[in-house]
């Protein structure tokens, strides 16, 4: 799906392609997840890296960028970097580097980040603090607000957007979605829906308190006015604003 003649969601994919920027974005991989949960004694599967190693090289090779920005949380763990989160984001970064051939490695720390800094120099990844503006796009995480007035389009993470649908029976289920409008001067904005496997995400048409996670919906944005964008097999599914969702059952 284009969103004018720049960028285009890839159908199917948690990526962006910014034709412009050789570049696919992607935010919230949560590296190491498996092993930071068995260390609380919660047993998972080790899916993770291996899906999104899959999904990153279908957007490779439908888009044959150079370039990777991952948009925060690269990493799961607040307070270290655990020797999982270290054994994954090296077999990553050699990933793109040799396997989808990119060159460039950009990462804009999020809130999951901390420690990261000393992997920069290893893992020759281009590293920045909250927020870039690079060219015409302004990426943050979103757990602060963005400080740059520039930018013709915002790219955040952080929300885990999804839209809940229930069944008949009142199964509930949750579709990632992107999260497309524009913020209140007038700039546009898209959220991206988190690339870990594990993150069901955040159901903004049923749940309340968005702004406690990210302070951009206090004040410079309303999420009823977004379009939600959701992932589908192989496409992607407009539903709507989100306040006309939170009007009707699904």
């Amino acid at each position: 799906m284009m969103l004018g003649k720049d960028v285009e969601i890839l159908d199917g994919l948690p990526v962006l392609h910014i034709k412009s920027m050789s570049a696919i974005v992607c935010t919230d991989l949560h590296l190491g997840y498996e092993g930071v949960a068995a260390d609380k004694g919660i047993f998972l599967p080790k899916v993770n890296l291996r899906h999104i190693k899959e999904s990153l090289k279908d957007a490779v090779d439908r888009t044959k960028v150079e370039r990777i920005i991952v948009d925060g949380d690269i990493k799961n763990e607040f307070s270290q970097v655990h020797t999982e989160e270290f054994n994954e984001t090296h077999e990553f970064v050699n990933f793109l580097r040799h396997d989808l051939g990119l060159k460039t490695i950009t990462l804009i720390k999020g809130n999951h980040d901390n420690f990261i800094d000393r992997l920069r120099e290893p893992f020759r990844m281009e590293l920045y603090t909250q927020e870039a503006l690079i060219g015409d796009y302004l990426f943050f995480h979103g757990e602060e607000r963005p400080k740059e007035k520039r930018g013709k389009l915002l790219v955040m993470g952080h929300v885990h957007p999804s839209i809940a649908i229930y069944s008949k029976l009142g199964v509930k289920e949750k579709l990632r979605c992107f999260l497309y409008g524009r913020m209140k001067d007038r700039r546009q904005i898209i959220i991206l829906p988190a690339m870990n496997y594990f993150a069901e995400g955040f159901s903004v048409n049923t749940e309340r308190g968005i702004g406690d996670l990210a302070p951009i919906f206090n004040e410079m944005l309303d999420v009823d006015s977004m379009e939600a964008l959701c992932i589908g097999e192989g496409e992607t599914l407009d539903f709507g604003r989100v306040g006309q969702l939170r009007d009707i059952e699904l």
